[in-house]
């Protein structure tokens, strides 16, 4: 009788080449010959599934199949064509679904995270910093084997490989030795100084370079200075996750950087030079005539460099006014007086010009 690859697999007939591939994975993994050892019922099973993903996963098999209702004049297909694709068909699939029980080539080291609070200034210009992280190394003593000096033999079932070869029916697969955990050899005595597990731990000294304009919780990885990886696999990374301490003076936004400056409100009407903060130290600037309160000024090339381009950011100066407060009745009345009769134009300079202005608000 002609099979129903759908109902094999468990799928309607409007189910996409992705709902195929998921739904084959899940009963491939549930049905296959090495989760169910000596189960004919599995094993039948597990030919059926794959046999209906050959035709339902492939666009011209499955419209051939459901026009007629078969591929073959039985209904079957034939034992050539389902060798000829069996790399095709399980290629990635094991890869993806069998990778953690089934691969000898190891595992990849764990990565480790560690978190680095630097300041504005070292966000600003960038720095080098050695970090201490504690991570697992191979032991010195057994050179990571777990042995003794003498104290291990080979695997007597894999005979030092640390793989076995099993084959159920049209399939093989190669796994680790379960008598010696995939090592080829046991383990008679223990090393004394990591107790038989092939690492002790330990502190390393890591050298972190900071890029120059970098910003707030972000992340750099250092390849290759995680935990150790096993059976020859590669060591796991480093992440380095950067907090930067907030400026007492500057706030950041992307590049550039904002910084209030506060002025007296002589200077803030006749213009004037003062001096400012920067990130390189203080500069000096002319305040033109008659700026307002909260009026911006914008230095080009003082904030912060771009990490891709370079491109320095700009410094914001938002200015604040600060008015006298508190002023007694005469103080107000030889504020009023002074700054009506005196005129900056009777004046050489601003210096002068201030200075007169002090000395009659002081009398």
């Amino acid at each position: 009788m002609t099979k129903d690859y759908y109902e094999i697999l468990g799928i309607g007939r409007d189910a996409n080449s992705e709902d195929i591939k998921r739904t084959y994975k899940k009963l491939a993994f549930e049905y296959h010959p090495d989760r169910n050892p000596d189960d004919q019922d599995a094993l039948d099973k597990f030919k059926d599934i794959n046999e209906a993903y050959q035709i339902l996963g492939d666009d011209n098999k499955r419209a051939q199949y459901d026009s007629f209702g078969s591929i073959s004049g039985d209904g079957n297909f034939g034992n050539a064509g389902f060798s000829s694709n069996l790399n095709d068909i399980f290629g990635n699939l094991f890869e993806e679904v069998f990778s953690s029980g089934f691969s000898n080539g190891g595992q990849k080291g764990r990565d480790l995270k560690y978190e680095l609070s630097i300041s504005f200034e070292d966000a600003a210009f960038g720095m080098e910093k050695e970090i201490v992280i504690p991570k697992k190394e191979l032991c010195g003593t057994c050179d990571g084997k777990g042995a003794a000096p003498g104290g291990d033999s080979v695997c007597g079932v894999c005979k030092g490989r640390g793989t076995m070869d099993y084959a159920k029916g049209f399939f093989a697969i190669s796994q680790p030795c379960g008598q010696c955990r995939g090592r080829g050899y046991i383990i008679e005595k223990y090393c004394d100084e990591c107790e038989g597990d092939g690492f002790i731990r330990t502190e390393k000294k890591v050298k972190v370079n900071i890029p120059a304009g970098i910003g707030d919780s972000s992340r750099l990885r250092i390849r290759g200075e995680g935990e150790i990886g096993m059976g020859g696999a590669p060591d796991g990374d480093l992440f380095i996750v950067i907090f930067v301490e907030e400026h007492a003076i500057f706030k950041r936004d992307n590049n550039n950087i904002y910084c209030e400056v506060p002025i007296d409100f002589i200077t803030a009407t006749v213009g004037g030079e003062i001096q400012i903060p920067t990130l390189g130290g203080i500069e000096s600037f002319n305040i033109p005539e008659e700026t307002q309160p909260g009026q911006s000024f914008r230095i080009k090339g003082k904030g912060l460099p771009d990490l891709q381009s370079g491109r320095l950011g700009d410094l914001y100066l938002i200015i604040n006014i600060d008015i006298p407060k508190n002023l007694n009745s005469k103080q107000k009345k030889v504020l009023k007086d002074t700054l009506k009769d005196i005129k900056p134009q009777q004046f050489s300079n601003l210096d002068s010009y201030n200075k007169t202005l002090e000395n009659e608000f002081k009398k």
